[in-house]
């Protein structure tokens, strides 16, 4: 989520009930979104705990495979399969399909798991054998983003934002499982070897020999294992087993060569409160994966109205001039040469994607535009100017030791340095993915402190936020066919009524003994077959 937060204060192992104000008290935006967050939380884990952790509530998201127009069932190109419209829920998340829709015309489409980026769905040419599955976040939408939110009588003033649920119903098959597992086998192997004892070591070869067996299992060999128990294993499989991890710390003060010189204790030195973000820019293992970070938890944005690439120089970089519908408040919020930014459009965001940012040459306020390098072979996303596409250009903070595209590489195991004192370490061992996020509050106060969990005198190592939600919808059989994965409820009015329906036509042929007669209305009480 990047709002313009102090902190993200909920955190559901403290099993907190409520938030009680106090009169005469400062009220904070962290106490009202922890309000909201643990009643989100208790309703998303009822539904989980009650019905289970992915169901479609009555013949919502249902497939359809095949056409009856000419009286005769025949299968219909993958592009065309038909999604129902209904309720879906996803680790207790509703997922709400409003209209029928073609796989190729869902809302929100993704981007293409196969096949070249050339407009088409990425449904056209489906490998031999796939699972279809649903991909499930929450997107965070500021006013820039979202400009319903913002109250014509203030004039549009910035006030509260949102977060949206975002499904995308997407295609695997088992080459790209087999890259995910090996992802995975990688990422544990190195935890084992920095494993700090031989117990920890032991722990992590049992879960190697697992993903072994998932291995085994996608070339055939699954045994016992059904392909939809199957493809949940896959699916969460990076959770399982190589979720990242990241600690936060203060870093004493390096000194210069003067030997009188002594280093300052360890202290967060900047001047005012701040809600660092580091997030993952590129996913995958480490040496792939890559980062950016942002102290204003990347809530800094400029709605874009227009952009021009110009020519290409002899050196063959060139500049993009963007014209911004405003620029910052001030300087802390504004932007300035050096910079770093990301073009931004709902469909960079709903794609997922990973293109490189681009640093800023030069800021003109008098015409609210801003002239960005484009350097040679790079190629930056082609920035929607259609304002119902929501273009904008967000800033990021990090300048020292970053590379051609702006970010900076995951190095895992070695402290990495930020600002202002605080340095991050990536724990070895993680299968990084686009868009998880770590939020590091730092304060003034207390001699300069960050607002982090430790473990004795030791940070924790914590996995990050912002990951997706994963069901599997169905997998295609030996001989094509289509097979569904989910379970199905209907209402529990439907039940009953389904219930008395079918007793009411077995006591037609039925004799009315009072032995019958109590037991038919018993089944009737509590909605039996």
């Amino acid at each position: 989520m990047k709002g313009d937060f102090a902190r993200v204060s909920f955190d559901p192992t403290l099993h907190y009930s409520q938030v009680f104000q106090q009169q005469g008290r400062v009220l904070l935006e962290a106490d009202w979104n922890e309000q909201a967050h643990i009643q989100l939380h208790l309703l998303r884990t009822l539904v989980r705990d009650l019905v289970g952790p992915c169901w479609a509530a009555g013949s919502g998201f249902a497939i359809t495979s095949s056409t009856n127009a000419d009286g005769s069932s025949k299968p219909l190109p993958l592009t065309d399969w038909q999604l129902a419209p209904g309720h879906f829920y996803v680790d207790g998340i509703l997922c709400v399909n409003e209209a029928a829709c073609t796989l190729a015309q869902q809302p929100n489409a993704p981007t293409p798991d196969y096949g070249v980026a050339d407009g088409k769905s990425g449904f056209e040419n489906p490998p031999a054998g796939f699972a279809l599955w649903l991909d499930v976040w929450e997107r965070h939408l500021c006013a820039v983003e979202a400009p319903g939110i913002a109250d014509a009588a203030l004039d549009g003033i910035d006030t509260a934002s949102r977060a949206q649920v975002v499904w995308q119903l997407r295609l695997l098959d088992q080459s790209r499982a087999q890259q995910w597992l090996g992802d995975v086998t990688t990422a544990l192997n190195t935890r084992k070897q920095a494993a700090g004892s031989s117990a920890d070591a032991t722990a992590i070869g049992q879960q190697l020999a697992e993903v072994a067996q998932l291995l085994k299992g996608l070339g055939g060999g699954q045994g016992n294992t059904s392909p939809c128990a199957l493809v949940r294993q896959l699916l969460g499989a990076r959770a399982a087993y190589a979720l990242p991890q990241l600690r936060a710390e203060l870093g004493p003060q390096e000194s210069d060569n003067d030997p009188c010189v002594i280093a300052a204790d360890a202290r967060y030195r900047g001047c005012e409160n701040q809600l660092y973000r580091v997030e993952v820019h590129q996913g995958g293992p480490a040496g792939t994966a890559s980062f950016k970070w942002s102290r204003e938890n990347g809530s800094v944005v400029f709605p874009v109205e227009g952009s021009n690439l110009g020519a290409t120089a002899d050196d063959g970089s060139a500049q993009l001039v963007v014209t911004l519908a405003r620029l910052g408040r001030d300087a802390r919020l504004g932007l300035a040469a050096n910079d770093w930014v990301e073009l931004v459009d709902d469909g960079y965001t709903l794609g997922q994607r990973t293109y490189p940012l681009l640093q800023v040459v030069a800021v003109d306020p008098p015409n609210s535009s801003v002239t960005l390098n484009v350097p040679k072979n790079v190629t930056p996303w082609p920035l929607d100017d259609d304002p119902r596409r929501h273009p904008l250009l967000r800033r990021w903070d990090q300048r020292e030791a970053v590379n051609a595209q702006g970010v900076l590489a995951v190095a895992e195991g070695a402290p990495i340095a930020l600002e202002d004192g605080i340095q991050v370490t990536f724990a070895p061992g993680g299968v990084y993915a686009t868009g998880d996020y770590w939020l590091i509050p730092a304060r003034v106060a207390g001699n300069g402190q960050l607002d982090w969990p430790m473990i004795g005198t030791t940070p924790a190592a914590l996995p990050p936020r912002g990951l997706h939600h994963y069901a599997a919808l169905g997998v295609t059989g030996d001989n094509g066919g289509y097979n569904e994965c989910c379970c199905r409820f209907d209402s529990l009015c439907e039940l009953l009524q389904a219930g008395r329906s079918q007793l009411a036509g077995k006591a037609a042929d039925a004799v009315a003994t009072p032995a019958t007669t109590k037991k038919m209305r018993t089944k009737v009480a509590t909605g039996m077959p």
